[in-house]
This record gives structure tokens, sequence and C-alpha cells, in this order.
């Protein structure tokens, strides 16, 4: 009997029963509900390709929230896996050689990094961080960023997509949320020195940590001033508050060394996760000897740091063929070039079809942005999007076969898999989306 090609009621099939054991009918409630992607039940991935159960495929700069730095499946980090599998997926207790070898590649080219304590998510990595902070220093209250993403827990899920009448306040974004955890958690707006300064001078012996994205990804890209991140640095040292950079999304997507390593500012926690492991969850906080010795586990390190699954075997070995692909062959490099020619095309675009609209982004990051003009800098400068606009555009670019998170937020990433194909069809694209528009 010939095989049945697959059908959209297959499909529908797949998401309905979703929807009847799964809230939203994915996971997580963000990807059925704001990213609008519930209709579409996704079945394989191969280098920069999506395919459904109905076969029908995407080029994709979803990219799984961002991890996918060298392409879906990719062969050596995939055999790399497979082998710590076949040797056991967890031990959990002692150590391994393994974790050993990831841990000194992080300290050797993440400049923060003296020591490492590996778990496996960028939420987890954030939590752990202020604790370790926390513990230091005998303080509870955080600062952190406006537009800053730092995970799903109570200690940061404040304020990064406050409303407009909402902006300068503590916004919780969850419901559920403990109050105490919001009302240690202080706010300023990315890129402000003088707010940095004023608010470390009237707290600073009350604060734990302070807490960014060097770059904030999670509103598109704000590009940090440099005389902010060194008031940063300077004024945490001063009142002796343990500086946290966030490269969940920017470690080892931008650079090895990460932002931290781009900029010259050094941080005295590092988090990283996403490009990691090249999608296999895997994440790690670093930093400082003296903070992370605190979770030593004897009788004088008073830190909690566990999770059963943290150092699972899968996720390392991916992460170290991750690392070595991109040292040795200077992914970032083959990204910058390829993000920047998007980005002039883009821009390009706009200018053609006279579109009220701007191009944001950092090498391998890039974001569409309709309805506002001129370089952001800080979470009210994204404010006044087209949303409106965002979802025609990303509709139409997915009937044309290339798939992004629908949000005007977010951001497009790419891959080591992507290439002038892509570039040109993509382009090809967004100039027919535009006209529409």
């Amino acid at each position: 009997m010939a095989n049945t090609p697959p059908t959209q009621d297959q499909n529908q099939s797949v998401v309905d029963r979703a929807r009847e054991v799964i809230p939203g009918g994915a996971q997580t409630g963000l990807r059925a509900q704001a990213y609008n992607t519930g209709d579409i039940a996704f079945e394989s991935a191969s280098d920069a390709t999506l395919t459904t159960v109905t076969d029908e495929q995407y080029t994709d700069y979803h990219l799984g929230f961002g991890p996918v730095i060298l392409g879906h499946a990719h062969d050596d980090v995939d055999a790399a896996a497979q082998a710590a599998i076949d040797d056991g997926v967890l031990y959990g207790a002692g150590t391994t050689p393994l974790e050993v070898e990831v841990a000194e590649r992080l300290v050797d080219l993440l400049p923060s990094v003296e020591m490492v304590n590996f778990c496996n998510s960028g939420s987890e990595a954030t939590y752990h961080a202020i604790r370790l902070a926390r513990a230091a220093t005998g303080n509870k209250k955080v600062l952190k960023f406006e537009g800053c993403y730092h995970g799903w827990h109570d200690y940061v899920d404040v304020s990064v997509y406050p409303p407009t009448d909402r902006v300068g306040e503590r916004y919780p974004e969850s419901d559920g949320m403990l109050s105490a955890a919001v009302e240690n958690t202080l706010i300023a707006p990315f890129n402000d020195p003088e707010a940095v300064n004023e608010i470390l001078h009237e707290h600073g012996d009350e604060l734990a940590a302070v807490i960014l994205e060097p770059i904030p990804h999670s509103v598109g890209c704000l590009l940090p001033r440099i005389e902010f991140l060194e008031t940063l640095r300077e004024a945490t040292a001063v009142h002796d508050v343990p500086l946290i950079f966030d490269e969940v999304i920017s470690g080892f997507r931008h650079s090895p060394h990460g932002v931290q390593g781009e900029v010259g500012v050094t941080p005295d926690l590092t988090c990283v996760a996403k490009a990691l492991g090249n999608g296999y969850p895997v994440a790690a906080v670093g930093g400082r000897a003296d903070l992370l010795a605190q979770a030593g586990g004897d009788n004088e390190s008073g830190v909690v740091i566990s999770g059963t699954y943290s150092g699972s075997l899968p996720g390392l070995a991916a992460a170290r063929e991750t690392i070595d692909t991109i040292v040795a062959n200077d992914v970032q490099a083959y990204l910058t070039d390829l993000g920047d020619r998007y980005r002039d095309g883009l821009n390009d675009l706009l200018e053609d079809h006279d579109i009220n609209g701007r191009i944001v982004g950092h090498r391998s990051i890039f974001s569409v942005q309709f309805g506002v003009r001129g370089e952001p800098h800080n979470y009210e400068d994204i404010l006044g999007l087209d949303e409106k606009r965002f979802h025609t555009f990303a509709a139409g670019m997915r009937e044309r076969g290339h798939f992004f998170t629908p949000n005007p937020y977010k951001r497009h990433h790419l891959s080591a898999a992507h290439d002038e194909t892509h570039l040109e069809s993509y382009l090809d694209a967004a100039d027919a989306v535009f006209a529409d528009l």
C-alpha cells in the first residue's frame, strides 16, 4: 500500500489533542498564545529548516528561542551527545571528566569565570547567581533594568514588558508572584549611568546584586553605551555589590568570550545557557571563586545549588562540542557578516517602500520594528511599536516559508546553517510583504 501523504486534518488532530492535555496546547503558554503558533505541530528539524507533521517546511529564524547556533541536528554535536548517552546519561554522584573539561573551557573563555556550577536552564542560572550574591552580602534587594528578562522566577520576573503607564515602577509579569520578592526588586532604566549612581548611593548597603543583560535582547536589541557599563562596574565595586551579567542569550552566540569580552567590562558572576549547547539543556553560573565556593557542600559552604539533572552527560557533551566548533570555525565572524547583510537588506527595503520602521540587532540577531525610528537605548524607546503591522508582516513571511517568533518585541536568530540562499529568499519575501504593507 502506498504511503498516504499527511493532511491538514492530521496537523489539527495533534493540535486538538494537545489542547486537551496541555495548557494552551503547547509548552509553554507563551508559545501557544503570545507566539500565535498553536496551529502548528512540528515534527522534525534539520540545519536551518523546520518541518511540520504535514510536511510543510520553513526556514527557521526562531531557533528554539536562540540556542541553535550551529543549526538543527548538527552531526558532530549530536554524535557527541549520543556517545555520552552510551556511557550512561546521569551518575548523580562525584564528578566526571566531561564536566571538568567543559568547566575548564568556560574558565578559559569567559573573563569573569574562575569557577563553575552547571544547571539546566537560564532561569536556574540566574536564580543561583542571585542566591550566591545574597549569601555573600547578607542583603536582599536586587537591582534590575527595564526590558531585561532573567527567567520565570519571582526574584526577577519584574518590569520586563511593563505597559506605558507602569514604566519606572515595579511591574510583576505573572500572577502568583511572592510580593516580598517583587518589593525587594529595584528597577532602573537601561543605559542611564546617573540613575545607577543614584540608586547605588541610596541603596548600596541594601543591595545583594545588580543584574542585567549586557545587551538586552528580550526587547529586540538595546546596545549598551560603554559609559553605562563602565559606570555600573565602578559603582558596584565601590559599594561591594556583586555585578551579574545574564549572558543566557548573548553568551557563545555573540562571542566565545561573551559580551564582557567584547566590551572589556568584567562582572562578578555570569550566567550562560542557550547557545552553550546548541539546543541541549545545559546552563551554568560562573564567576569569582569566593562567590562560587559558597556552594561547595561542606560545613563552611552554606549555599545550596542543587539539581538532580545538573551536569547530565549529554548536555555537557553537546556543550563541549559546540564550544569547540564555535572557536575552531570562528562561527561568530561568519554570523556577524551574514547578520549585517540581513540588516542592510531590510533597511534598504524599508526605505524603498517608505515604511516607518527600523532594523535593530547585533551580530547574529536582528529585529524588525514598525512604527518607530532611531536607535533604541532603553525600554521607553521600544514603546509605540506598531504591533498590528508586525503581526501582518510575520504572517506574510510565514506564508512564504519563513518562520520566526511572531512577537514584535522579540528577535530573529541566525545559525551557521543559514547561507546566501536563505538570505536572498528572505529578502525577496520581505520585499513582497512590504509591498502589501
